[in-house]
């Protein structure tokens, strides 16, 4: 049967698809019109809180902030959300420790990139975005990995030599654009969610006004803003044990640092020494604190300003999930490299009383040189890569301290 002659004398105005011949029809006395059946009562009952708000949010009424934002699975769903972050976090992992093991995850970066970008972009044009959502997808988009990868292809594009050379090095010019063409779509998208609901307006435009006095950057800041009014005495602390520890590396290398008399501050010379000497302050630093405050802010955020956020098993959110399988491959294949690194730091050298004991690093080089094989990763050349980079220039993979 063909659809025209399905449709064929059906009229949404006229005629109901469970009891056609009873609905609209007020001079029909049969019994069975009268007798609701439990799909027209499924249908037509919205008395439930859950169904109501559901109904509510098919199309939300602007002018309206009774129930707060709506949730949007596709951008701000936890199946999304951790994704992203599980694959910014693994992905940050391999480029300081393993960067010629990334290209895999380089491109699953890129795709929930493009894919929070341009989602959020069709959205904003059909006025079917929230600006809470514009933000949330500014900010997975805006993640330590995606800012990391900008500033390598930035220096890639002078001509200078680091660590991802394999994916941003001569003769990759398509993994270069697409990376350099994100920076100029995410500005635009930020410069609509950042307009005055006069100019541009988005769903449920009635909750900016409420929520964040139609400041952008508050939406961006705000959990912080509410951590530090909140707990002041936490957020002291956690920032002085952050400088303190830079401060005792500083000074106890002070005469590495400054072998050469610098009059003016060399930071270059005073990361590599540190980094060096301390790869835990590097690996908080460039890693952890950073993707630390990232996801806090994501998150806390969600939780005072969308609470109803929650996973259902449609294509993206499926999608989202399967991206993390190439990071979640790499970093299975990093692990077993994993414990020889972290008893190598100094502080858990001292803890453990090994700090007169050789380091597991020294013993792997000098077993290189006897020619025993090992199983690492690859070495890196200190003429190759760029001493300027997140790492020092005589890294050697994950095990390297020095």
């Amino acid at each position: 049967m063909s659809g025209a002659n399905v449709l064929s004398g059906f009229s949404l105005t006229t005629t109901f698809p469970d009891h056609d011949a009873c609905f609209g029809d007020a001079s029909n006395s049969s019994s069975v019109c009268h007798i609701p059946s439990p799909t027209m009562i499924k249908f037509l009952n919205i008395s439930d809180p859950g169904s109501y708000l559901g109904s509510y949010c098919n199309n939300p009424p602007v002018d309206s902030c009774a129930f707060g934002y709506c949730p949007n699975p596709d951008v701000a769903s936890p199946a999304v959300r951790f994704s992203v972050y599980f694959t910014s976090l693994v992905s940050a992992i391999l480029v300081l420790y393993s960067p010629e093991d990334v290209e895999s995850s380089f491109f699953a970066q890129l795709l929930n990139v493009y894919s929070l970008i341009v989602a959020a972009m069709v959205a904003i044009a059909e006025h079917n975005l929230t600006k809470l959502h514009s933000v949330i997808a500014l900010m997975l988009a805006a993640s330590p990995l995606s800012l990391y990868l900008l500033a390598y292809v930035l220096r890639s594009l002078t001509g200078r030599h680091t660590r991802l050379d394999k994916v941003f090095g001569k003769g990759k010019y398509v993994n270069r654009g697409v990376v350099l063409l994100a920076f100029p779509l995410w500005i635009g998208v930020l410069t609509f969610t950042a307009m005055p609901t006069s100019i541009w307006q988005f769903q449920q435009a009635a909750c900016d006004s409420i929520v964040a006095e139609n400041r952008i950057v508050r939406l961006f800041f705000l959990p912080f803003i509410i951590f530090f009014d909140v707990f002041p005495e936490i957020g002291g602390i956690l920032l002085g044990i952050f400088f303190l520890t830079w401060g005792t590396a500083v000074y106890r290398l002070r005469a590495i640092i400054w072998a050469k008399h610098n009059r003016r501050f060399p930071f270059g010379r005073l990361w590599r020494k540190v980094v060096e000497h301390y790869p835990f302050i590097q690996f908080c630093t460039v890693i952890f604190v950073p993707h630390f405050i990232w996801i806090f802010n994501i998150e806390i955020g969600l939780q005072i300003l969308s609470t109803r956020e929650s996973f259902s098993a449609t294509y993206g959110q499926l999608l989202a999930i399967f991206v993390t399988v190439p990071p979640f491959i790499q970093l299975c294949i990093l692990l077993p490299r994993v414990p020889k690194w972290f008893m190598d730091l100094t502080w858990v050298r001292f803890v453990t009383c090994r700090r007169n004991k050789p380091r597991f690093s020294d013993r792997s080089r000098e077993e290189s040189d006897s020619g025993i094989p090992l199983n690492t990763s690859s070495m890196m050349d200190p003429q190759k890569y760029d001493p300027d980079s997140l790492s020092s220039n005589n890294t050697s993979g994950v095990l390297n301290q020095y």
